[in-house]
């Protein structure tokens, strides 16, 4: 509903005895005499400056329109209105009992069949990244070629989606090539020759030292998408991500300077290579994104933060305070990155930026990772290279989340998804069900945070994220900077679902 019809709505609708009560729940920041009104069960949100303010101030708790028109304030009769409206139509109050959202349904979610489905094709790895979830080595094992063919072969016949995103992880799955290369051919011969009339795609995430142009060009022939994992600049690249072997003469050895190379040449030969940073120190996300957007000149990637899972445990220090001071950084990113855009007159498509506007301006929840339940077991699947199945791919070289293994008797990756008591469980892990999540007006726009880093961190996956307080931050901050800056979406929103009203 645009701003026209809303003004349309609230003029057929709001009569003298129209009796209009705020929310029970609303929570309030200060900025001045600024107030930025959070609405936590629609997930909804508003900014009163001046005499709005005050007006909200002057309501208590409410009365009908009739009181509420008449009552001595400077706020001109239109303008009153017209906040209703605004207050209305983000759930903040309610007219005759009744929000504008239904909001007991709007957040129930029917079944769904995973889409995403992430094969390990090898624990091995030519690196030693000090943050690897797989805590990989060169050494590690390969999954077998019936057990790939097995996988695939289920996902295709007894998944229902339609659309199928084979994702190729490792280790370093180019140390797999053959693998995957079979993986494709395999998954494309069987869909065509048994008429199953899925549309497949595939993607796989490397960390680019084996990024050939032999490779490449069979890579663009074959229209398999590349995601490079690169952490921005060599100093901060090369203090993690180091070759497999290193320390024995008592310095790591950086991998940053081959990693370029091979995504230059990579993207140069025309194919369109994603760029995956991971961040340990809160202040690398500057360096990150000037290296990215400056140097590399890309203009669309994804930072991570690094997580408490695998290597990174014994590798890398978490302190307490860590999410507080990510979110300050990711912040002033966002700043750099809207100045970026203003200057340049272009779009950045900052992967995470994106889904954090999102679940701001909207109520649909596209992405798994910012919804509740997440998309553990309903959207992802992660497989082991012994045919295990996991509720995510995080999880898949770890051993925890495991749902079962294709080669269990009688085992349907539909049945498992509808049946499975551990996945089950798994989907009643929302902000509702999680102590602190639910008592927090945020809980709609951060959906949470995700089950299995926070089953890595807590050992229990039924807990609040380790970064909430980044997320709780993030948001707020989000909030103030989208009032302030009424170009912002236009800049970074480019994924963003239509406005909801």
């Amino acid at each position: 509903m645009d701003d026209r019809e809303m003004d349309s709505f609230v003029a057929s609708n709001l009569t003298a005895s129209t009796l209009i009560t705020k929310e029970n729940d609303v929570s309030i920041k200060r900025r001045g005499k600024q107030l930025l009104l959070i609405a936590p069960r629609a997930a909804g949100w508003l900014v009163l400056d001046g005499l709005e303010a005050e007006f909200w101030h002057a309501m208590g708790r409410g009365g009908n329109w009739l009181e509420l028109q008449t009552k001595q304030h400077p706020l001109g009769a239109k303008e009153r209105e017209a906040l209703m409206g605004r207050l209305y139509r983000v759930g903040l109050i309610k007219w005759n009992g009744r929000g504008y959202y239904n909001t007991d349904a709007m957040w129930q979610y029917g079944r769904r069949y995973p889409t995403f489905l992430c094969l390990h094709l090898t624990e091995a790895c030519n690196f030693a990244c000090k943050y690897c979830m797989a805590d990989s080595v060169p050494s590690n094992g390969r999954m077998p070629v019936p057990t790939m063919e097995l996988i695939l072969a289920k996902c295709m016949r007894e998944l229902p989606p339609k659309c199928l995103r084979f994702d190729f992880h490792g280790g370093e799955p180019l140390m797999a090539w053959e693998q995957m290369l079979h993986a494709v051919r395999f998954a494309r011969e069987l869909n065509e020759k048994e008429g199953l009339g899925k549309e497949l795609s595939f993607i796989f995430q490397t960390n680019g030292s084996l990024l050939t142009a032999d490779k490449v060009q069979i890579l663009k022939d074959e229209n398999i998408h590349v995601g490079v994992s690169m952490d921005g600049p060599a100093e901060v690249h090369d203090a993690n991500r180091v070759f497999a072997g290193s320390g024995r003469d008592g310095a790591d050895r950086g991998t940053h300077a081959l990693v370029v190379k091979n995504y230059l040449a990579a993207r140069e030969a025309g194919i369109r290579v994603g760029l995956l940073g991971v961040v340990h120190e809160p202040a690398d996300y500057l360096k990150c994104f000037d290296y990215f957007v400056n140097e590399l000149k890309a203009r669309s990637f994804r930072l991570n933060y690094s997580s408490f899972i695998g290597r990174s445990v014994r590798m890398l220090d978490f302190p307490a305070t860590r999410a507080e001071a990510f979110a300050d950084y990711w912040l002033q990113m966002i700043d750099r990155a809207l100045a970026w855009c203003r200057e340049h007159h272009e779009k950045l498509d900052i992967s995470d930026v994106d889904n954090q506007l999102n679940n701001l301006i909207s109520k649909q929840r596209p992405f798994m990772c910012y919804r509740s339940p997440c998309g553990v077991g309903n959207s992802i699947l992660g497989f082991a290279i012994d045919g295990g199945v996991h509720a995510c791919e995080e999880m898949a070289s770890t051993g925890m989340l495991r749902l079962g293994s294709v080669f269990d008797e009688g085992f349907n990756l539909k049945d498992m998804v509808e049946s499975n008591p551990l996945l089950l469980d798994l989907q009643k892990r929302t902000v509702d069900s999680i102590p602190r999540c639910r008592r927090c007006e945020l809980r709609r726009f951060c959906f949470g945070g995700c089950t299995s880093k926070t089953l890595a961190y807590y050992g229990d996956y039924m807990h609040e994220s380790p970064m909430c307080r980044f997320y709780q931050r993030v948001f707020v901050g989000l909030m103030w900077r989208l009032y302030d800056n009424p170009d912002m979406l236009s800049y970074l929103g480019s994924r963003c679902c239509k406005p909801c009203c």
